[in-house]
């Protein structure tokens, strides 16, 4: 058995990926990243050289489409722990960082359930901030409740949409780690990925074709028209919440994270998305290790 491999679903998100890849290969080494491409592309596979590349068939896009994804990366995932220790699973705009800048496979990766997450941190830049770089001092990593997600797994999992929470299980939030969602790292290609999904998801929803909302299968690509709207409300966050030293606001911030936790009726196990909880925010220190 490895001890470590990573795992994501893409679709034409080359800026995203080439970040994902270059961290998870440098963490973990290319032949242990695995990429389902949706759809053929040969710009996926450039990026992906040295990885594990798959292609999915694209065969237009339904409202369901965000629920069949994840239900697909629960049963890829639950197949690659027959080969290793333990495998992350996430979207290719978050990176599992360790709180210390250390490599993820020095980390004693130590929890009984079936998934582990991490607390979850937007990463957010500004007009005047380098757009290219993730892991710069000019950024603020903002606290996100949502994005405490499940997103290690050694055993078989079902993950709800967006990868949230999982059906008829639990996991816990493992201490020194943090889950950062770098969609709102970059701005150019922030508007760029909403002008060219805004209409894909137009178009799913021309025949008034509507499915159920459950906390475990939402219409979670209806959000992809959202996003620039959902940054002016993150800036506005950032101005009103307290910059804490980063290894300090991640345990600070995961505490909090933790009272959130419940199942909901269905037997859904996420967040409690009406608690409020305390909005903290850091920026990664001049001497931190992770270059990228």
């Amino acid at each position: 058995m490895k001890p470590l491999a990573a795992v994501t679903m893409v679709w034409r998100d080359y800026w995203y990926l080439e970040k994902w890849v270059a961290y998870y290969t440098t963490q973990l080494g290319p032949e242990n990243v695995y990429i389902l491409s949706h759809g053929a592309d040969p710009e996926i596979d450039r990026i992906g050289q040295g990885c594990n590349v798959i292609a999915i068939l694209r065969d237009g896009l339904h409202q369901s489409f965000d629920y069949a994804r994840w239900r697909m990366l629960s049963d890829f995932s639950a197949m690659l722990t027959q080969f290793y220790d333990r495998v992350i699973v996430a979207d290719c705009d978050e990176l599992l960082v360790t709180a210390d800048g250390s490599a993820l496979l020095d980390y004693k990766f130590d929890f009984e359930e079936n998934a582990a997450g991490a607390v979850g941190f937007n990463l957010v830049a500004t007009q005047g901030s380098d757009q290219e770089t993730l892991f710069s001092p000019d950024k603020f990593c903002l606290f996100e409740v949502p994005y405490s997600k499940p997103c290690l797994v050694q055993r078989r999992v079902s993950f709800g949409t967006g990868g949230h929470g999982v059906m008829n299980d639990s996991f816990d939030l493992l201490p020194g780690l943090f889950n950062m969602h770098f969609h709102y790292g970059n701005l150019d290609e922030l508007h760029r990925r909403e002008q060219e999904r805004s209409p894909l998801v137009d178009d799913s929803m021309a025949g008034g074709v509507e499915i159920a909302s459950t906390p475990g299968q939402s219409v979670g690509i209806v959000g992809w028209r959202r996003r620039s709207r959902r940054h002016r409300r993150l800036t506005r966050e950032l101005l009103r919440c307290a910059e804490f030293p980063m290894t300090e606001s991640v345990e600070l911030c995961r505490q909090d994270a933790l009272k959130s936790l419940m199942a909901m009726n269905d037997g859904y196990f996420t967040h409690d998305r009406k608690m409020d909880v305390t909005l903290r925010k850091f920026r990664f220190p001049e001497k931190f290790p992770i270059k990228l």
